[in-house]
């Protein structure tokens, strides 16, 4: 029931008898009533009083209903109120749609049964009070938004610190002498290798599906040839591939494959499919792998399996968020259901598309990507990312919270030959960062007290360009990034990464320059 003691009604007429009849209907069914004879009072009384609903005849005596409605519509105090046109002349069609224009919500012709003016009353109130429901929960919901970034973000930032010590811990065993491990103990090693890997990878996609659904990502573009975007996402399967007794077979152009794309973001995809292909195959299943320039200046490339297939009705959701295949053995594989979601939003925001084919349950599946080719035009004014190496030793201060992380990271950089000095905090950091003592500041943002973006601030104030500083850490959002190019921070590396690409910055880095600020080569890393 709508409680109409509480609903507040300005009735506008300049016609007594009407003016009378609809105020006193209007009293009976429970409103509280004001009046008025003209525009000019209407709107002195709307500004005043803020009723939640103005019946308002058309034909006033200094100014029509239409202007007087345009006017309230168009100040921020009385834009909300409802408003009911009433008319005995002004009833055509014309005059109609003008009232609604002015921003009118109903147009009444008159004379009219009590009955419905009343009803009239009720039913604009009724709306107006379901549209600020509507209102009010899309701000709770945009709130609740809010909160679930934030706690992504926070969680993942808690998840990556762990994960980042166990996986250099386990790099740096894999990386020294493997003759003086058992055969148990290398299958051991593997095995907390493998899981680290498939733990961050659930660990990005569970913040990725979020912001590439909304929108909240930008594309770190370049030229780049997509077969080897292919074989480095083949490496990075092959492992996974192997330990459930899969074949893996590729068949890729002699020639290289120019596009224009994200590196990052196109591995992530066939990395992605390649999973996909695995997590739905049995042992000794067969995963091929192919690419091709089509004529259509598209290059194709299709991830084949032979799996436990699609039904037809599979097929039409596969792509949908948090999709699931009712099978026992894709559930024994585990998986959040957002992996192809990624995919094609990925392959669409690079101008490509993705179908997926199969011919029915146990008769694999088929997932194609078709991409754009760059123009040879479009190539020649492209820039190709070179890497070149640096030789000799970088002087590296490592600055990280988590003792597990910071010195196991130290232990690889001085193994790699780097003079490594660390330290726990941001004033530690400041107080061993004098200038010219460093090449390279490798520096945590979640430090305790003061944290690292202030910290690179300070630096940045103190060392100018006498050192690269690169953020380590467990927030990834462009925002964070966006955030640590601001603060200073040369790059922007997610935990946990692969020594493997800790290697390769250190190698892109240039020599110092000393005076001036620069920003290294590669800030997407």
């Amino acid at each position: 029931m709508l409680a109409t003691a509480n609903a507040t009604v300005l009735h506008v007429n300049d016609t007594p008898a009407s003016l009378y009849l609809g105020t006193f209907s209007l009293r009976q069914a429970g409103y509280r009533m004001l009046e008025a004879v003209t525009g000019g009072e209407a709107l002195r009384v709307a500004f005043d009083s803020r009723p939640d609903v103005i019946v308002l005849d058309v034909k006033l005596p200094d100014m029509s209903g239409y202007d007087v409605c345009r006017r309230l519509k168009e100040d921020p105090r009385t834009r909300e109120i409802a408003i009911i046109h009433t008319s005995a002349t002004f009833i055509t069609a014309e005059k109609k749609v003008a009232g609604l224009r002015a921003g009118a919500d109903v147009y009444l012709t008159q004379p009219f049964d009590p009955e419905e003016l009343i009803a009239t009353v009720n039913s604009v109130l009724r709306l107006r009070r379901v549209e600020r429901e509507a209102l009010a929960n899309a701000a709770r919901l945009e709130e609740a938004d809010r909160k679930k970034d934030e706690f992504l973000a926070m969680l993942a930032h808690e998840l990556r610190n762990p994960l980042a010590a166990i996986s250099v811990a386990v790099q740096m065993l894999g990386q020294k002498d493997s003759n003086g491990l058992s055969e148990a103990d290398a299958r051991r090693r593997d095995i907390i290798e493998r899981q680290v890997r498939h733990l961050r990878h659930l660990v990005d996609d569970l913040l990725d599906v979020s912001r590439i659904t909304r929108g909240k990502y930008a594309l770190r573009r370049g030229q780049l040839d997509l077969n080897t975007v292919l074989q480095h996402s083949l490496a990075a399967a092959r492992p996974v591939m192997e330990e459930r007794g899969l074949i893996l077979r590729e068949a890729f152009p002699t020639g290289p494959c120019w596009v224009d794309g994200d590196r990052t973001r196109l591995e992530q995809v066939f990395t992605n499919l390649l999973d996909n292909a695995a997590k739905y195959s049995p042992e000794g299943g067969i995963v091929t792998v192919g690419a091709h320039v089509a004529e259509d200046s598209r290059v194709r490339v299709s991830v084949q399996d032979t799996g436990i297939g699609l039904r037809p009705e599979d097929q039409e959701h596969i792509f949908e968020l948090f999709a699931q295949l009712d099978a026992g053995l894709a559930r024994s594989r585990g998986g959040l259901g957002i992996g192809l979601t990624l995919v094609r939003h990925l392959v669409t925001e690079h101008g490509g598309q993705v179908e997926v084919f199969s011919e029915g349950p146990g008769l694999g599946s088929t997932f194609t990507i078709a991409l754009p080719l760059l123009t040879d035009d479009a190539r020649s004014e492209a820039t190709v990312e070179r890497i070149e190496s640096r030789r000799g030793e970088w002087r590296i201060l490592l600055v990280d919270d988590n003792p597990d992380a910071r010195e196991g990271l130290r232990e690889m950089l001085q193994l790699w030959g780097h003079t490594v000095a660390v330290a726990a905090d941001g004033p530690e950091a400041l107080a061993m960062a004098t200038p010219g003592t460093y090449d390279v500041i490798i520096l945590d943002i979640g430090l305790p007290g003061l944290d690292g973006y202030q910290v690179a601030q300070e630096l940045r104030g103190r060392v100018a360009s006498d050192a690269h500083l690169i953020a380590l850490t467990g927030y990834g959002t462009p925002g964070d990034r966006a955030r640590s190019e601001e603060a200073g921070f040369d790059l922007h590396l997610v935990k946990p990464v692969e020594l493997v690409e800790i290697g390769r910055v250190l190698a892109q880095l240039g020599p110092v320059k000393r005076g001036t600020h620069r920003r290294a080569q590669a800030k997407s890393a």
